[in-house]
């Protein structure tokens, strides 16, 4: 991958974090939490639609971008992630981040880990189903689910943590296990979907 392409997948990353930061920001200020997950997946559904560069969404398919390109796509949604994190703290508004910040810094690496394992799950059939079927439904469905259950999404948790300026070791320990999680979930279904079309 030449470095055109890397920079390409970097600005298309950081926009990727952004919309999920808007993504974010809207479930946070909506008081009944089924409505917000509803509306946080506009973001995903723009980035599908715009053809930007989610790390959640890309890491199923590692054959196809490769170690490098994923570190870039990573990188790029921290930058957005960020980016709308500390512009958001200079507007008015009634989020209580510190509620949904504080439990995540605190739980165990494994309870981390296996609840992101369910949002890589989600991810990779959100895409993964869209791509089949071409229906918003099949975003829509497994983001609502993750969202509901608490799962770990690795990129969301950089929005968060970096709206209530919250960044140590803990910040930085839980997403890189949220990031490994959210892989293996995805890698789960990819496998499994590759296994039964070489058994057909």
């Amino acid at each position: 991958m030449n470095f055109k392409s890397l920079y390409n997948t970097f600005l298309l990353s950081i926009m990727s974090g952004i919309m999920i930061g808007f993504g974010g920001f809207t479930y946070l200020m909506c008081t009944n939490r089924l409505v917000g997950a509803l509306l946080f997946s506009f973001g995903l559904l723009t980035i599908v639609c715009q053809g930007f560069a989610l790390y959640t969404g890309r890491i199923g398919y590692y054959r196809t971008y490769g170690t490098v390109s994923l570190l870039t796509t990573i990188a790029g949604n921290f930058v957005g992630t960020f980016i709308m994190g500390k512009a958001l703290q200079l507007v008015r508004h009634t989020v209580d981040i510190a509620t949904i910040v504080e439990p995540k810094l605190n739980d165990s690496a494994l309870s981390v880990f296996l609840l992101s394992i369910g949002c890589g799950v989600m991810m990779y059939l959100a895409v993964d189903s869209y791509r089949k079927a071409k229906s918003w439904l099949f975003i829509i469905m497994p983001i609502v689910i993750f969202i509901v259950c608490g799962f770990e999404h690795s990129i969301a948790n950089m929005f968060y943590i970096s709206l209530a300026n919250a960044w140590g070791w803990d910040a930085v320990r839980i997403t890189l296990i949220a990031i490994v999680g959210n892989g293996v979930g995805s890698w789960i279904i990819n496998a499994s979907n590759f296994t039964l079309s070489e058994d057909k």
